[in-house]
């Protein structure tokens, strides 16, 4: 048979103090939600003010976005080429395990646009912090962690399972759009590169001089390939080791080097690539190259862009977090268009 439980008598003093509860309870949850609401407002504040991003992936394999209460669909006449320069000094090899595929230094989409017939660059700063899978010395699993985006190419044997995997991280950066290539190169392999298309010239900076302190500021210089490679490689021993400012000479240099590029033949363009195969990991084969390049000759070259966000140093190493805002419309922008609703007829 079963007990019979006792029932409990409040008294009015129980009562009251039960009701102080209560409006103390509810208090608490107004001041959070409150906090709350102020905790996401400043999460999304850029140069315009701040601002709530009402951010929804839907049917991502679709390619189909929503923002700010409008439908955008995936562009097919878009094509994004990753570039990589991995912090390697010797030619491409299988790493000695999981944690040696080397760090992605520079990381820099190519965007094609078929319709309007442009192309430009997009950088992408290495520290830039999102998730991806971290894997311990023998290939398993440690789980996803927020991190770096430059070790995601670091967390893996390196070939082609780090363009992989950078690749997913950058395509998740720009709002599910794959890329459509990769061609990662070991910066080791800058100073051959530099010198195969005949020297980068490149005007010296105050910064520069630090690297070589017999130029001259102002001076045009024509870089060798030593010089190159300490160019867009030098960070640590610099008076400001800032990895924006290192962004600023690769972008430099890369708009140089493309000027040099664009004066090339086709043949001289295929044994460029033929000689550098030994420091590359792609998956384009020298026909999609060659005619990338060709592309690129034809197209109109806009000015290169890069997602806005605050650097800054966290757990003693330098973190670049996105502003969510740039980072979305950004990736409107270049891989997107707005679906034309009924009401819109």
């Amino acid at each position: 048979m079963a007990k019979r439980m006792n029932r409990v008598r409040f008294t009015g003093k129980d009562k009251r103090k039960l009701g102080y509860i209560m409006i103390a309870v509810g208090l608490m949850m107004i001041l959070g939600a409150f906090f709350m609401k102020r905790w996401e407002d400043q999460a999304y504040t850029n140069e315009g003010g701040s601002s709530a991003v009402a951010l929804e992936l839907a049917n991502g394999e679709a390619g189909t976005f929503t923002y700010m209460d409008q439908n955008y669909v995936m562009r097919s006449d878009v094509d994004a080429y990753l570039i990589m320069g991995i912090d390697k000094d010797g030619p491409v090899k299988r790493g000695e395990d999981a944690l040696d595929g080397g760090q992605a230094d520079m990381i820099q989409v190519l965007v094609v646009d078929h319709a309007a017939k442009t192309w430009q660059l997009l950088a992408i700063d290495r520290n830039t912090l999102v998730s991806f899978e971290v894997l311990n010395p023998d290939g398993s699993s440690a789980g996803t962690q927020f991190m770096q985006l430059c070790l995601a190419h670091g967390y893996s044997y390196g070939l082609e399972d780090g363009c992989i995997k950078t690749a997913n991280a950058v395509r998740d950066i720009l709002l599910n759009r794959k890329m459509t290539a990769y061609y990662a190169l070991n910066m080791g392999g800058i100073n051959e590169l530099n010198d195969l298309v005949g020297g980068v010239p490149i005007t010296v900076t105050e910064e520069f001089l630090e690297i070589d302190p017999d130029l001259k500021v102002g001076e045009t210089i024509t870089l060798t390939g030593e010089e190159a490679e300490k160019f867009v490689r030098a960070r640590m021993n610099m008076k400001d080791d800032r990895n924006e400012l290192r962004m600023a000479r690769q972008q430099v240099y890369l708009d140089a080097f493309v000027k040099r590029f664009d004066a090339l033949s086709e043949e001289e363009i295929l044994k460029i690539y033929d000689k550098m195969m030994d420091y590359v990991v792609t998956n384009m084969g020298s026909k999609t190259f060659a005619d990338l390049t060709t592309l690129c000759k034809e197209y109109t070259k806009l000015d290169s862009i890069k997602i806005k966000g605050t650097a800054q140093i966290e757990n003693g190493f330098e973190t670049f977090r996105m502003d969510d805002v740039d980072r979305i419309e950004t990736g409107l922008k270049l891989f997107y268009e707005r679906k034309v609703q009924a009401d819109d007829r």
